[in-house]
């Protein structure tokens, strides 16, 4: 499912990441008519970035320095200011996979870029999150094998069995089943089973 698109930026605040002052206040002052608080800076402002709501650099002169976390980890959109589409340089904004990507001949643009950065910022920490929970539960496999084998003991059933009153405790309390078995492990009452039937 994709994420609702976010459509009010107010009071949000943007870093712009840009050697030419003139860019970085008409952007800023493009920013400043969707109620943000753009703030220009050249060459660093890592403890800005920081704080910041979002992140414009120019592709052209942006450098991986510059930028306080790892390539494509941005938890914050950031968006490539597009000015003379050199190869090397379009290489190095999709390895720090941008957001969104504004073309400096069309700042008025802008709004459109912060919808699209938005949403594509939102689904990347989606998908992370996503994949950060199946590798946690995979890593409780162990633990999953240990509550059935437990049941299948305890009530003298097969493992087909001890798996569906597995799955009912998951349902009953609303947790996945690797967390499920970890919490009938971490159970001594035993009466535990005969609930989940």
């Amino acid at each position: 499912m994709s994420p609702a698109l976010e459509l009010n930026f107010s009071g949000r605040t943007a870093v712009i990441l840009h050697p030419a002052e003139s860019v970085r206040a008409q952007l800023s002052d493009r920013l400043a008519a969707l109620g943000l608080t753009g703030a220009g800076h050249w060459p660093d402002a890592a403890e800005a970035i920081l704080k910041a709501d979002f992140l414009f650099v120019d592709v052209d002169t942006g450098h991986d320095e510059q930028i306080p976390w790892e390539a494509g980890c941005s938890p914050i959109p950031m968006i490539g200011l597009i000015r003379s589409e050199s190869p090397g340089r379009l290489s190095w904004a999709l390895r720090q996979n941008f957001d969104a990507f504004l073309s400096q001949a069309a700042p008025g643009l802008v709004y459109s870029t912060l919808v699209v950065a938005s949403a594509k910022c939102a689904e990347r920490r989606g998908n992370a999150e996503r994949a950060a929970e199946a590798a946690r539960r995979a890593g409780q496999r162990h633990v999953l094998i240990r509550a059935v084998l437990l049941l299948m003991q305890e009530e003298a059933i097969d493992e087909m069995a001890a798996l569906k009153r597995l799955r009912a405790l998951a349902m009953v309390e609303r947790l996945p089943l690797e967390d499920a078995a970890a919490k009938l492990l971490d159970t001594t009452d035993g009466k535990r089973a005969g609930k989940w039937s």
